[in-house]
């Protein structure tokens, strides 16, 4: 028998990621999120939620660029830090002890310690009651070469991500199968 309750967000678990922007005037900031979605291909587009007025959504409504980075599970300290404190009064690059480092195409700095960084400008904003949904275009992905197994794809176990659900974090066990493992036997049945 299933419970049903009242409306609620019950799409988990979802990746914890760190998404940095700056000022005009190129002071950094950094937020933790784990609203953040694949839009589309082509262009590759990603969207990412921030809730409410906060300093990072002000940051990127400005400058219309952000980095998406995502981190590892080994700096998860670092990335609770980055979601509990408000930018505007702190460097969250220093209290979280990141290395800052220069993009290719947009303003705001990659977080060097997470094994993917990607360059996101805006291509549309969108408030949804006290939400602000930032639909960006992928320019760039940095990876870290070890990210890769021996045919040439990431290996999800080596980036070993952050999952996020419930107020709680989560990381992932196992690959369960490949997409269309099923394709062979529906061949079969028809």
């Amino acid at each position: 028998m299933k419970k049903i309750f009242e409306p609620k967000n019950a799409i988990y678990l979802l990746p914890a990621v760190l998404v940095s922007c700056c000022s005009n005037s190129g002071t950094d900031n950094i937020i933790t999120i784990a609203w953040t979605t694949n839009i589309c291909r082509k262009p590759p587009c990603l969207g990412i939620v921030i809730n409410g007025e906060k300093y990072s959504a002000k940051l990127i409504k400005d400058t219309r660029e952000f980095v998406l980075n995502i981190p590892s599970a080994e700096i998860l300290k670092e990335v609770d830090i980055c979601g509990q404190i408000h930018g505007d009064s702190v460097d969250k690059f220093k209290l979280a002890n990141f290395t800052r480092d220069d993009a290719v195409l947009v303003k705001p700095k990659l977080i060097k310690e997470c094994p993917i960084n990607m360059e996101c400008r805006v291509k549309e904003a969108v408030m949804i009651e006290d939400s602000h949904l930032f639909i960006g275009e992928v320019l760039k992905v940095h990876m870290d070469e070890n990210l890769f197994d021996s045919s040439g794809k990431i290996n999800y176990l080596k980036l070993n991500p952050i999952l996020y659900g419930d107020k709680s974090y989560w990381s992932i066990k196992d690959k369960i199968e490949y997409r269309g493992f099923t394709q062979k036997n529906i061949i079969n049945i028809q």
